[in-house]
């Protein structure tokens, strides 16, 4: 997932310029276990690990050497990025360096008593992270390479309404953190085996996961049901929401939270019960077993999470433009001016009628996310060495992170009218939204409101090794449903929202971005009998071979569009089904090399249909998430070895040979297509999923 414009998420994976990485890692344990009694075992631990990683980053150019206005602050100027949709992409990395330290406890005392081993403990973590920005940089994308060269606003270019820069935005602030969390846990498990054939797992954990606090105090959010829905002519604060450790006295409007994370610290106490068995089927043998169990499990919330807060008021100040709110720009100042100082900082930027205003903020509400996991599974031993195993396995999540816009524009009707208007236009957007002066798309919450679904069928085979042979074949049919898939997968790679309706639970529910219906493995190795004495042996004894071969279906793809018009003012948008195809029909028939540069049925998409009053706005995309799957991918990858027994230079050493080959058989990849209707490389592959054919020969001496 990326921040606004795509190049600016702190601490995510981003692609850059040159970004080398300097890290650090210091892991201290010690553990003392004591025999208390025939039955009694306690295990007490301490652990300390440091870890620090600086990324650096560099570009090949600046904004002012291509006579574009930006500010140095936060190296804006210094770290451009620019895409071209459907064209060119560069983005840079952002630098900083992050150092964490974490202290860990703990202790479990076990008790064993007849059918019962009875298992107590507990930990207590204090962690320590402080992160550090060299820099953010910014960024600027064009829908066309016309746009690009042209770069004029939109009185200049004839439109009136949309500058050929459709998006621009950058991050300024005091943004460095102090982190500083404590967690602490302690749970009860008894394995209880009621006769020869039936083990019972009984157990339960409480977990106290702390959220990220800030020692600087520089922790925020912001709370929508908080927000004046309308707002004074001169412009309010109700909503911002800042840590208890803020520093220096509150505006009329912000909240001071009761804690250092700035929210109001939900779902920090956490009860996780956890149930197993194991039943021996039949009485007379131990070759058929059933197995079940269900658990739920919580997660602390990510880093990514917290770095929600870093871009926020007062301490960040995120900019950001899009469409309709970027008609003023022009290529040589695609940046709102005056560009803010340090010393601006803390800034609590007012929202009113007459505003344009964006606001990033982790919502206030935000907890960490549970999964609940469930699974029943037979094993029978077919044969002497031959394990055949066959279940179900599920697993549901709750309060799953995402981006999400509450502020998107309502729809105005002379039944509903919205202060006073009665229609939907491209221009009356600003008096539609729920909280006026903030735009629809700009109003970025982080939040914990995601959900998913898993279901699979799995099944394996495995022989274990016997004269010289082993194999595993596993085989999944399975389906991952959520309610943010294309959040996850980047087809939204320059917006962090939810593409289309951000109110519609039902069109965001499909398919995720990861999910693949077949997954079929086959790995196995063979050491080939070798003679035993010899010229022979020498020559064709100590060889083996190992295989795995992988065969899948294609990931899910969202088809998005980038929808400038949209009435709703949400640009990233799903694209329109065209209701001239069946769901078969989506993607073009006929092996992949076939179509390379139409993947898509184009037929099948076109533009959302016009709604507004104006003539010009139109609803949002009735496509759903995942509706479609990518290529699917089959690859086999090979390694063959021999080992020499050597005497010399000292007893039992040996040589080892080994040639590796991936893609042994070469057989042509291909990665996702374009899934951006509006793009004009829509459904062409550009890319492989799999290497060519890659071979290398190691030799080893082992001693």
């Amino acid at each position: 997932m990326t921040l606004p414009g795509g190049a600016l998420n702190p601490v995510g994976n981003i692609r850059g310029f040159n970004s080398p990485s300097n890290s650090g890692f210091l892991v201290f344990s010690l553990t003392d276990t004591s025999v208390l009694s025939n039955t009694l075992l306690n295990e007490a631990r301490i652990g300390f690990v440091h870890m620090s990683t600086t990324m650096s980053a560099t570009a090949p150019f600046k904004w002012s050497d291509v006579g574009v206005s930006e500010s140095s602050m936060n190296k804006a100027n210094e770290l451009p990025s620019l895409s071209i949709l459907g064209s060119i992409s560069m983005s840079s990395v952002v630098p900083r360096t992050y150092t964490q330290n974490s202290i860990v406890l703990s202790d479990v005392l076990s008790w064993f008593k007849g059918a019962h081993a009875l298992k107590l403990g507990g930990s207590l973590t204090r962690l320590r992270d402080n992160l550090h920005f060299l820099g953010t940089g910014s960024y600027v994308q064009f829908l066309s390479w016309p746009d690009f060269l042209l770069g004029l606003d939109a009185s200049e270019n004839g439109t009136g309404t949309f500058s050929n820069v459709f998006d621009s935005s950058d991050i300024f602030g005091l943004l460095d953190r102090e982190f500083r969390v404590w967690e602490g846990s302690g749970f009860v498990q008894d394995d209880y085996r009621i006769g020869t054939s039936l083990t019972l797992n009984l157990g339960l954990r409480y977990e106290r996961l702390g959220q990220f606090g800030d020692a600087l105090g520089r922790n925020s959010s912001f709370d929508v049901n908080k927000a004046d829905a309308n707002p004074p002519r001169l412009g309010t604060l109700d909503g911002y929401i800042v840590a208890s450790n803020f520093p220096g006295a509150l505006p009329v409007g912000v909240t001071r939270a009761n804690n250092t994370f700035g929210n109001y610290g939900e779902g920090e106490n956490t009860l996780a019960p956890r149930i197993g068995f194991a039943w021996q089927v039949l009485p007379t043998t131990r070759r058929l077993v059933l197995r079940g169990g269900y658990g739920t499990y919580h997660s602390r919330s990510t880093g990514q999470a917290s770095t929600a807060s870093v871009l926020a008021a007062p301490f960040g100040l995120s900019r950001l433009s899009s469409g309709l709110a970027n008609a003023n720009a022009t290529f040589q100042a695609p940046f709102a001016q005056p560009f803010p100082t340090p010393n601006s900082f803390p800034l609590f930027v007012p929202y009113s009628s007459t505003t344009n205003a964006s606001v990033t903020a982790l919502a206030p509400n935000f907890r960490p996310a549970m999964v609940q996991e469930f699974s029943l599974n037979l094993q029978e031993e077919l044969h002497r060495g031959w394990l055949l195993e066959a279940g179900y396995v599920g697993a549901r999540g709750i309060h799953l992170q995402r981006y999400r816009s509450p502020n998107q524009a309502l729809s105005a009707s002379a039944e509903n009218p919205i202060r006073g208007t009665t229609t939907n236009t491209l221009a009356n957007i600003g008096l539609r939204v729920p909280i006026p002066g903030i735009r629809p798309d700009a109003l970025r919450e982080m939040e914990s409101e995601g959900s998913s679904w898993y279901n699979g069928l799995e099944a394996s085979l495995t022989r274990r090794l016997d004269r010289g042979i082993q194999l595993l074949a596993s085989y999944t049919f399975s389906k991952t449903l959520d309610s943010d898939g294309a959040d996850i997968n980047g087809t939204s790679a320059e917006n962090t929202l939810t593409l289309g309706d951000q109110t519609s639970v039902q069109q965001r529910w499909g398919r995720a971005s990861f999910d693949r219906k077949h997954r079929f493995v086959f790995s196995t190795t063979w050491t080939l009998p070798s003679p035993t004495d010899g010229m022979q042996r020498v020559l064709f004894g100590g060889w083996s071979v190992a295989a795995i071969a992988t065969i899948q279906s294609g990931s899910a793809l969202t088809i998005a569009d980038t929808n400038s018009t949209n009435v709703f003012g949400i640009n990233e948008d799903r694209a329109q089904q065209s209701g001239t195809c069946s769901k078969t029909q989506l993607v073009t028939g006929g092996p992949i090399e076939s179509k390379l540069n139409g993947y898509f049925n184009a037929s099948c998409f076109t533009i959302p249909p016009i709604i507004g009053a104006d003539g010009i706005g139109t609803a949002f995309g009735n496509s759903r998430t995942g509706i479609v799957s990518g290529p699917g991918q089959a690859n086999l990858d090979i390694a063959v070895s021999k080992v020499i027994a050597l005497r010399w230079p000292v007893e039992r050493s040996s040589l080892q040979f080994r040639a590796e080959f991936y893609n042994a058989v070469n057989h042509s990849q291909f990665a996702n297509p374009d899934a951006n209707f509006s793009s004009p490389t829509f459904g062409v592959i550009t890319s492989t999923s799999v290497n060519p054919r890659v071979g290398q020969v190691a030799v080893k001496f082992l001693f």
